[in-house]
Order: C-alpha cells, then sequence, then structure tokens
C-alpha cells in the first residue's frame, strides 16, 4: 500500500522558509550524531508562541529543544501543505533539486479522507516497514525485520489488533538497533489529522492502543532513533490533534 501524492509532478513555487527550516532541524540531528556544536540560527525554528505564521497559512511548530523531535506544519484548507510534502520529496524546482532533501526520506504517508485504507494503522505500520526495507538507507534493518517473531505482529488482522506492539517491534526496536545513518533521516506524514475520527466505533484491542496514526506517533515519538526527524502535516482548525500532541509541541497557533 505505498501511498504517493496526487500532486506529484506539478511545479511547485514559493515557501523556501519552510525547506530551510526543515533543513535546519535535519542538520541539527546529524550534527549531535557526530557530537558538533552548532551555533544557533540567527532565524531559530523555536519562537515565542511555538510558531511562525507567514502569508499563506502555513506555521511550522516545533518541541523546543536542541534536537527536536518533530516538526507540526499547520495550515488552514487549501494552504498548500499537500504541496510542500510533495515538492519535498519530488522536488521540481532547481533549489530543490539542489537541496537534495528528498535523498533523506526513510519514508512517508500520504493521508486522504477519500480513502480509508490510507488512515488504516496496520496498514501504515506495514507500509513504512517495506519502504524502509525498499530504500536501504538503514544497513541491517531488512534483516531484522525478516525474523519470524516481527513477520507474525505484520500478519493482516494480527497488526490491526495491536498496532502498537508492531510499530514497536517492526518500527523502533529494529532502528534503534542498527548503525546509525551519517546523516539524519525524516519520516513525513501528510494531513494527520485526516485520521483523526477514524475508528471511533471500533474497540481498543487494550486500554490506550491506538486506533489512528496520529495516536500511535504521539504515543511512541519519544522512542524514535535521535537520528530520525518526525514531519508532519495537519489542519490549524483540528484541535483534535493539538490536543494529542499536548506536552510533546509547544503552545501553537493552530
Amino acid at each position: 500500500m505505498a501511498q504517493t501524492s496526487l500532486l506529484q509532478g506539478k511545479r511547485f513555487y514559493c515557501r523556501e522558509w519552510v525547506f530551510h527550516k526543515i533543513q535546519h532541524c535535519l542538520q541539527e540531528k546529524t550534527n549531535n550524531l557526530s557530537g558538533v556544536t552548532i551555533t544557533p540560527s540567527k532565524q531559530p525554528l523555536h519562537v515565542p508562541g511555538g510558531g511562525v505564521s507567514v502569508p499563506g497559512g502555513i506555521t511550522t511548530v516545533s518541541a523546543k529543544s536542541s534536537s527536536p523531535w518533530g516538526v507540526l506544519l499547520v495550515g488552514g484548507p487549501g494552504s498548500g501543505k499537500t504541496a510542500l510534502c510533495t515538492e519535498l520529496l519530488w522536488p521540481t524546482s532547481a533549489q530543490g533539486t539542489h537541496r537534495s532533501l528528498h535523498k533523506q526520506s526513510l519514508a512517508f504517508h500520504f493521508c486522504r479522507a477519500d480513502d480509508s485504507d490510507t488512515l488504516c494503522v496496520g496498514g501504515f505500520i506495514r507500509d513504512l516497514v517495506a519502504q524502509i526495507c525498499r530504500g536501504g538507507l538503514v544497513p541491517g534493518y531488512e534483516e531484522k525485520v525478516h525474523d519470524p517473531a516481527v513477520q507474525s505482529t505484520l500478519q493482516p488482522g494480527e497488526c490491526e489488533r495491536n498496532p502498537a506492539e508492531a510499530f514497536k517491534k517492526c518500527v523502533l526496536l529494529p532502528l534503534l538497533s542498527v548503525k546509525p545513518p551519517q546523516q539524519s533521516l525524516f519520516l513525513l506524514v501528510d494531513s494527520i489529522d485526516e485520521g483523526s475520527h477514524f475508528g471511533e466505533g471500533e474497540q481498543r484491542s487494550s486500554p490506550g492502543s491506538p486506533r489512528t496514526i496520529a495516536e500511535l506517533l504521539a504515543s511512541h515519538h519519544e522512542f524514535l532513533p535521535p537520528w530520525l526527524l518526525l514531519i508532519c502535516c495537519a489542519r490549524r482548525q483540528n484541535k483534535a490533534i493539538t490536543k494529542l500532541f499536548t506536552g510533546i509541541l509547544p503552545s501553537s497557533a493552530c
């Protein structure tokens, strides 16, 4: 279920500031891996209030730390969040190609309200595993997930019944146990709020078991390897996402 963007191949313009900030976060993580001390940027990512509003309606929010766990891009409907994610992964401009940020993509996922398969937590986990194995950016990962005990948690039905266990065994633990890559990578999830009401009628397999992709990432962000940057996009009006990430992100303009 490799998900892609419906905007792939379309020209993208402007919003260079967002790419600069993502590049800054990735560089911070890369520097921290090698123990390099960096000088704070003259235009820091972390600002009072937790966000930076700009013409076009997109805001960036990130954790307040020397090496943020992730970045949340928020904006109103039609403000260009999906287009920005698409340009990050498949650059159409000369500047985008020159930045080469797409080469640091570990995996990506585009949630769509009109496609329930893209909102399924089990499918999301299986897709991540397939992309990481296929990408070859993390040597040793594929060998670890081929372990029969790991594979059993990925089986249809089993993964849906216990997505937290599957995410831990198939994504988190294998990534944490391999040699870190030479440069930081990112995991991109677009329109993460599209699934905020998905599965509300379903019974949880256990108390606290995540029913949505947002719940899964919000409850496991602290276990992501230090070289992995999580990038998520959501509508500014979605209060459920803000509530999910309370304590992870600073107060935002959502």
